[in-house]
């Protein structure tokens, strides 16, 4: 009797088991089985659509920035390739603009200031032309603009007794400055121009004319000057001469401009000179004090700045830094001079205002 009922015992535990697998295995098929097909297609979806943008935006290409911690990128400054590093962006970003050879940009300048991670592009970089006659030549001025600095673009201006302002050339870089003496490049007319322009200056600058430089404000942004100047029929004569130079002087353009120069001088009168001179002698002396005054600040604002990194501990891994060194604090020889040039004398003329030019010129 006992032995019957176990075996119904066990057939009604089988059956219950498999009616459980039965029913485990109905879900599966009938809800489970569409559930994780349609899971699975989402997922494969997604999968393609992730892969679609994946290929659509491209591999990652290495572009040039400006380095993080870089500091002083203004407009004029020479690219070098230890203020630059490479980061990666993805190739559906990439335009025809962006650098991704810094060999192309390297030893041009900055057209505008910028700041560290910058990407470049060559619309942010220019260059001087240069052609075979160019030099750098060591230029000199009654005055400089107070907080020049190398790597800014100027136009060299000569004025004459009456105030005719005229242009000798225009957007010059200054690529280092000593005092009143500055380097630019110059090719072989514009060597001419300049001569000229210093004869003029020592016909005059009793009579009160300078010679001076304007700084351009954005030089890779503004428009460059034109040149406005003419030459005597001396100095024209030369450069026709001067088988270095191809484009020779047009005599239409440079001889009624000079007719009008010849003729401002030949109207000047013996009474006034002694005034312009006087005046002129006055600004020049302010502005060479103000350049003393600036350079005295920034020299101090450079002390206090290497106090202070003095007294903190440099970085284990940090490399060494060096203070860049700010050329206009060069400015200090010869401004004196210049400043004395501002007093008259006892007849009430001032005295000639001379061309600092210094020994030598230093970046």
């Amino acid at each position: 009797m006992n032995m019957e009922w176990n075996w119904k015992t066990i057939g009604v535990l089988v059956a219950i088991v498999l009616l459980f697998i039965g029913t485990n295995v109905g879900q599966y098929f009938l809800l489970w089985g569409p559930k994780q097909k349609e899971m699975k297609a989402a997922y494969d979806q997604q999968v393609k659509t992730l892969q679609a943008t994946i290929d659509r935006i491209g591999p990652l290409v290495g572009i040039w920035t400006v380095k993080d911690g870089v500091t002083n990128m203004q407009a004029g400054k020479q690219v070098e390739e230890s203020d630059l590093t490479i980061r990666e962006i993805p190739e559906s970003m990439i335009t025809k603009s962006f650098i991704l050879d810094p060999s192309s940009i390297v030893g041009k300048y900055y057209r505008i200031a910028l700041g560290p991670g910058t990407p470049l592009s060559e619309d942010l970089v220019m260059e001087d032309p240069v052609d075979d006659t160019t030099r750098e030549y060591d230029v000199v001025a009654n005055t400089l603009p107070i907080g020049l600095h190398v790597g800014d673009y100027i136009d060299y201006r000569i004025v004459y007794p009456y105030g005719e302002d005229y242009i000798v050339f225009s957007h010059k870089r200054i690529e280092a400055i000593n005092g009143e003496t500055f380097k630019l490049k110059l090719n072989e007319k514009e060597i001419h121009y300049y001569q000229a322009a210093l004869v003029d200056y020592f016909l005059q600058k009793q009579n009160g004319s300078i010679i001076y430089a304007a700084k351009y404000l954005e030089p890779g942004l503004q428009k460059p000057a034109t040149q406005y100047y003419a030459i005597p029929k001396n100095i024209a004569a030369i450069i026709t001469a001067d088988p270095n130079i191809v484009q020779k002087v047009n005599a239409q353009l440079n001889d009624p401009t000079r007719t009008m120069i010849d003729s401002g001088v030949a109207a000047l009168k013996d009474d006034e000179a002694g005034k312009l001179a006087g005046g002129r002698g006055e600004v020049i002396g302010k502005i060479n004090g103000g350049v003393s005054e600036h350079t005295g600040a920034e020299e101090k604002r450079k002390q206090e700045a290497q106090a202070q990194a003095a007294t903190q501990p440099p970085a284990a891994s940090s490399p060494e830094q060096t203070t860049p060194v700010t050329p206009q604090s060069s400015q200090q020889t010869g401004t004196g001079a210049t400043s004395a040039g501002s007093t008259t004398n006892n007849s009430g003329v001032a005295p000639e205002m001379p061309l600092n030019i210094g020994k030598g010129v230093v970046e």
